[in-house]
């Protein structure tokens, strides 16, 4: 055999393994790489309730973290309280959480909570209707606009909002009337919304409000006969529609904004 093919070939072998080493570090960073979001969680073991607080973008490792989580408490996992504050985030990985959620509602019950002053935007409110119980202080802040992607025109974008509205919005019971009056709101400008905007609008995203210490106490139990009590409690004693003023702030965790400022595009 020559020696020009023996270097060759002793060269050949030499970049594979090179290129394998560097492959190898590669994923080992991507596997190291931090959460995009925040969380934080508690776990009653005496009833089987998890909380789960989710702060932060919809973004890589959302939903291999709750895929894990869930797993880590197994048969002894009954109820998931998910509490959400988000700005939205990525399409994909929104539907990847969705995916881990519908299994999980296959054998627990799910509720999804966005209290007064947080941010439930964009993908993050597919994630919210999710819930068996939906429930959102009258001051939380919502945002709605069209899905957003590079090189894609501006009715692929409509095509693709109509799709998510259709995959994630209908099945949840939202209302179809309400939906179609704000497809040309979105196309224009983001809509800006109240949770209280919502309620009072019967749109069927949020099945409770959140407004006194109790309900909120409430929400965090997981606890449905504590909550319907303080409901009624309420209804009781004073306006339902009553609720604040002012409007969102996309910044999550700080949903308060002078009402003066919304653009008009966000009235329905």
């Amino acid at each position: 055999m020559r020696l020009s093919t023996l270097a060759n070939r002793a060269a050949l072998a030499v970049a594979i393994a090179i290129a394998a080493v560097v492959l190898i570090g590669a994923n080992k960073a991507s596997a190291e790489e931090p959460m995009a979001g925040n969380a934080s969680l508690e776990f009653n073991d005496k009833d089987g309730m998890l909380n789960i607080e989710w702060s932060g973008p919809i973004a890589r490792g959302m939903a291999d973290y709750l895929r894990s989580t869930f797993a880590t408490y197994g048969a002894g996992l009954h109820r998931v309280i998910l509490i959400l504050d988000s700005a939205g985030g990525q399409v994909e990985e929104g539907d990847r959480v969705i995916h881990v959620l519908d299994e999980l509602k296959q054998t627990r019950r799910l509720v999804t909570v966005v209290e007064d002053d947080k941010l439930c935007a964009s993908m993050c409110i597919p994630i919210f209707l999710q819930g068996n119980d939906r429930l959102a202080g009258r001051a939380s802040g919502w945002i709605f606009h069209e899905v957003t992607g590079p090189g894609a025109d501006k009715k692929e974008l409509k095509q693709q909002t109509l799709q998510l509205l259709d995959r994630y919005y209908a099945p949840a019971g939202v209302s179809a009337d309400w939906i179609k009056r704000i497809i040309p709101i979105i196309e224009r400008a983001k809509l800006w919304q109240y949770g209280g905007d919502l309620i009072k609008a019967n749109t069927g995203i949020v099945m409770h409000p959140l407004e006194t210490s109790t309900e909120q106490g409430a929400a965090r139990s997981g606890d449905a006969a504590k909550l319907e009590a303080a409901r009624r409690r309420r209804s009781n004693s004073r306006d339902p529609d009553a609720r604040c003023c002012g409007a969102p702030n996309q910044r999550a965790g700080n949903a308060r904004r002078d009402r003066a400022s919304r653009p008009r595009a966000d009235r329905v």
